[in-house]
């Protein structure tokens, strides 16, 4: 089902003055830009007197558990709450928010503000922007919309979701317009050397440890264009490390030296697999996660898909394989 996209947030805006009872939501598995543009959105609406619960799925990461008001979000929906809205921030899918959802998804009308090409539109009000660095950089204009001052705790948030969605500002996504909302974020108190001492300098042991047992099951395509690495319940057990801890692993296989597009299939369950994929820039691997029932942006995207792992990575290798050969034919 698909539904027409807002251009401006006008109606967003005149929800938010018309309510008081707000959740703010992001999808399962949350990274940087989940967590910092959930926060940063609930921040803000704190700041107009609403009252606002922040909702995750699955717990914060431990990276991410210093931001302003992780302590605040809870796992477990409300259920004898009526809401008067219903943000979903940074996702593509509504069966992305959690299985716990379904049980309040119907008790305030549900804004979707998301930056991915893919999304499915599942809001009664959707605002995407394909173009925004991630989801913290439509949160800022949204607050700005309304007029909301950005303090230091809003700032941390904001420029953590811009810092990880743009890989510390190495990937495309890191724009002029990126660079100046970091900047001004800085300025209005995100202290820029303490956030990437949290997000990058404060790794458990456990997770170097998972990482070696990864890059032991690394495959190079025979024309060295892709490179696959994956991760079982058994060695995540074995390193007695959470899933979270696997955010990140993906890019070591796009690091390789010729490699377009790197792979990375974590077994979420037994016989079902989460798959990352990352992009050179050549190929859309959002296209390809659509394929498998997910998606994503053009660089960065990924899917869930049930059976044998050798089955799956014999499938999504051919069809990268295919998008690859088609690509050059089209050169």
């Amino acid at each position: 089902m698909s539904k027409k996209s807002e251009q401006t947030f006008d109606a967003v805006i005149k929800e938010i003055n018309n309510g008081v009872r707000f959740l703010v939501a992001s999808h399962v598995n949350p990274e940087g830009d989940a967590v910092g543009s959930t926060l940063a959105l609930a921040l803000g609406l704190k700041e107009l007197k609403k009252d606002v619960t922040a909702y995750l799925y699955d717990p914060v990461p431990a990276a991410f558990k210093f931001l302003p008001f992780a302590d605040k979000v809870v796992s477990k929906a409300p259920e004898d709450k009526i809401y008067d809205a219903i943000f979903v921030v940074d996702c593509g899918q509504n069966d992305r928010i959690g299985e716990d959802f379904s049980r309040i998804k119907n008790k305030g009308k549900l804004i979707n503000i998301d930056h991915h090409a893919t999304n499915t539109r599942f809001g009664d009000i959707n605002i995407i922007n394909p173009d925004a660095s991630a989801a913290g950089e439509m949160i800022y204009d949204l607050l700005n919309a309304i007029s909301v001052a950005i303090t230091p705790e809003i700032a941390t948030n904001i420029y953590t979701s811009i810092l990880t969605d743009t890989g510390s500002f190495r990937y495309s996504s890191a724009t002029p317009r990126a660079f100046s909302i970091s900047a001004e974020m800085v300025r209005l108190g995100a202290e820029p050397w303490e956030i990437s001492q949290k997000v990058y300098e404060s790794q458990p042991a456990n997770k170097l440890k998972l990482l070696a047992s990864v890059l032991n099951t690394l495959e190079v395509s025979s024309d060295g264009k892709i490179a696959t690495l994956f991760v079982t319940l058994d060695m995540l057990n074995k390193a007695k490390a959470a899933k979270e801890v696997v955010d990140g692993f993906v890019n070591y296989a796009r690091a390789i030296e010729g490699v377009e597009i790197g792979i990375l299939f974590r077994e979420s369950k037994p016989g079902e697999y989460k798959l990352s994929f990352r992009s050179r820039g050549r190929i859309d691997v959002a296209q390809i996660a659509q394929g498998f029932g997910g998606g994503g942006h053009m660089n960065a995207a990924g899917c869930n898909v049930k059976g044998n792992l050798k089955d799956i990575m014999e499938q999504v290798v051919n069809t990268v394989e295919k998008r690859i050969y088609e690509a050059a034919m089209n050169q």
